[in-house]
C-alpha cells in the first residue's frame, strides 16, 4: 500500500473503502475504470462518485490517469496497488464478480472449511494477463514447458480458466499458430506487448471468437459405473435425474474443458468401461463425443483414433 495511505484509510468509512477498493481492483486486473461503472456496482449518484475517484487521487495519485476522450481512468506504469487483492479472492471476483469490495479472504467459521489450493498463480502474472484480456493486448512472456522447457511465447490472451487442478491462460500463441493452454504458475515473466497497444494489431484469428475448440458446447452424459454394484449411491452423490429408466447427469462443457474435467472428475471415458469402479464411480455414456477434442487424451481411459495431441500446458 502506496507511503502512509493506510493510515488515511482507516479515516473513512467501510462502504467508502470498499468503493476505493473497486476502483484499485478494477485498474489492477481490468486496467481502467470508469465512474458509471462505480455508480452502477454500488448505487451512488455522479457527486459521490466523483468524490470517490478525488480521494482515490489525493491517496495513490500515480496509480491511475485520466483520458479526456473517453473520460475513463487508466492504470500507469507507476501503480502502486492501494490494497491487498490475495490472489485466490481475486480470481473467485473475476469469475463471479466483485463481492465485499475489500477483496481479501474471509475469517474462518470454524465450522466450515474449503479444501486447500495447492496451485495459486502469482498476483503480478495473473493481474498482468487479466489486463491484458480486459484490453485486447498481446501478452510476451517467458513459459515453462514440461516439454520442451523455457521459451520465448507472444499470446493473445482470452480466457482464465481453471479446470480443476490448477489455472490456465486459454489464448492464441503466435509461436505455434494456434490456441493454446498455458498453466498460468508456468509463467515466469508476464509482459504486455507495446503499450499501448492498438487493438487493430491483433489478428481476427487470434480473437475469442475463432477459438472453435473454446466456442463449441459438448454435451456430456455422466452414469454411474455400470460395473459398480449399488449406482444408487452415485447417482445421489451427483444429483442425477432418470432417463430411460437410467440415472444420468447431463453436462454442458466447452471442449477445450473436456479433457481436463474428465479427468479431474474420474470419470471412465472407456467405450467398455473397462477401468475399475472402486476408483472411477462415474461413466461417459457418449465417449465418442470426445473424437474431436484436443485435449481428450487427458480423459482416463479414452481411446481416440490416434490423431489427437497432448495440450501445449
Amino acid at each position: 500500500m502506496p507511503g502512509n495511505a493506510a493510515l488515511k484509510l482507516e479515516n473513512h468509512s467501510h462502504a467508502q473503502r470498499e468503493r476505493l477498493a473497486f476502483i484499485d481492483f478494477c485498474l489492477q486486473y481490468h486496467g481502467s475504470v470508469g465512474r458509471s461503472e462505480l455508480m452502477a456496482h454500488f448505487g451512488t449518484a455522479v457527486a459521490s462518485s466523483t468524490r470517490d475517484f478525488t480521494l482515490y487521487r489525493e491517496l495513490a495519485h500515480e496509480n491511475l490517469i485520466l483520458r479526456h476522450e473517453n473520460k475513463r481512468y487508466y492504470r500507469t506504469d507507476n501503480y502502486q496497488p492501494l490494497f491487498h487483492h490475495e490472489p485466490h479472492a481475486a480470481l473467485k471476483t473475476l469469475a463471479h464478480g466483485f463481492g465485499d469490495g475489500l477483496s481479501v479472504t474471509p475469517g474462518q467459521s470454524g465450522f466450515c472449511e474449503d479444501a486447500p489450493d495447492l496451485i495459486t498463480p502469482p498476483q503480478d502474472v495473473l493481474a498482468t494477463v487479466s489486463r491484458a484480456i480486459s484490453q485486447q493486448q498481446a501478452v510476451r512472456m517467458t513459459y515453462q514447458s514440461l516439454s520442451s522447457g523455457a521459451s520465448e511465447r507472444v499470446v493473445v490472451p482470452h480466457s482464465i480458466v481453471n479446470n480443476g487442478q490448477r489455472w490456465h491462460m486459454r489464448g492464441y500463441c503466435r509461436k505455434r499458430g494456434a490456441f493454446r493452454d498455458f498453466v498460468c504458475n508456468r509463467i515466469t515473466s508476464a509482459h504486455i506487448c507495446e503499450k499501448p497497444i492498438d487493438r487493430t494489431d491483433i489478428a481476427e484469428q487470434e480473437h475469442q471468437t475463432s477459438d472453435a475448440e473454446w466456442n463449441e458446447q459438448l454435451t456430456l452424459e455422466l452414469i454411474p459405473h455400470p460395473c459398480h454394484s449399488h449406482p444408487e449411491a452415485i447417482a445421489l452423490d451427483f444429483n442425477m435425474s432418470r432417463q430411460n429408466n437410467q440415472p444420468v447427469r447431463q453436462l454442458s462443457i466447452r471442449a477445450a474443458r473436456a479433457g481436463y474435467l474428465l479427468r479431474h472428475w474420474n470419470v471412465d471415458c472407456s467405450p467398455d468401461h473397462r477401468l475399475p469402479e472402486q476408483e472411477y464411480h462415474l461413466w461417459l455414456r457418449n465417449h465418442n463425443i470426445l473424437e474431436h477434442c484436443t485435449n481428450a487424451v487427458l480423459a482416463p481411459g479414452y481411446a481416440g483414433t490416434g490423431d489427437e495431441a497432448a495440450p501445449s500446458s
